[in-house]
Order: structure tokens, then sequence, then C-alpha cells
């Protein structure tokens, strides 16, 4: 089995902040993915707290998935506690609001199917 490491200090340095700083973080890994079985993003327990630089860099992977079975190919590695809790809001948080807007465009689309009340058929 192949496997890349990718390491938030090479890729990143002080950039983890942003959703671009994270883009950055998001390529290396969809890279990775492409040339071997597992991406190992070391963190190095370095803090990072922003919520968008998690989204992009890693929650995107997951809600998105470019490639087959990313939950056992993307290993995260030394990633501090609170990072840890960050990463499972931002990911229940947004897998909810997907779920709410894929019941509304089903909602939408139902009722688009549904003829008007006064052309259907009377008993």
């Amino acid at each position: 089995m192949t496997e890349k490491i990718i390491d938030i200090n090479t890729i990143c340095g002080d950039k983890i902040y942003t959703r671009d700083d994270g883009h950055v973080l998001y390529n290396a890994v969809d890279d990775a993915l492409k040339h071997y079985d597992k991406a190992i993003v070391q963190f190095n327990e370095k803090e990072i707290a922003s919520e968008s630089f998690l989204d992009e860099a890693i929650v995107e992977h997951y809600l998105r998935p470019q490639h087959d079975d990313v939950t056992n190919r993307i290993v995260l590695q030394g990633v501090s506690k609170s990072d840890q809790i960050l990463l499972k809001k931002i990911f229940e948080y947004r897998k909810r609001l997907e779920d709410k807007e894929a019941k509304k465009l089903a909602k939408t689309s139902k009722k688009k199917r549904t003829p008007p009340s006064h052309l259907k058929k009377k008993p």
C-alpha cells in the first residue's frame, strides 16, 4: 500500500486561516489521492481553529468526494483535541445543511409534478 505524508507546516506554513489557505491543503490531498492509496495529513498538533480553513481543506473531501473511499484513504494525524471537535462540528453542520437543502429540493420538484387542484380528476 502506498501512502503520501502531507505535512501541514510544509504545505501551508502559517497560512491556516482563510478558505483560500485551506484550498492549498485541499489540492495537496487531492493530488495525493490521485497517486497514492492513502493521504496522511500531519497536523503536528498545530492549533488551526479556523472553520473556513478546516472546512475547505478537509471537510470538502468528505462531503464532495472526488475519489473512492475517502473516509479510509484520508488519515488525519496529530490533530489537536480542539480541532478534532471543530472538524466534527463543521462536518455535522454542513451535512445537516445539505440534508435540509435536499429535502427542500425534493419537496419543490414534487410540487412541480403535482397538477394544480383545478386540473385534478374529480371523483
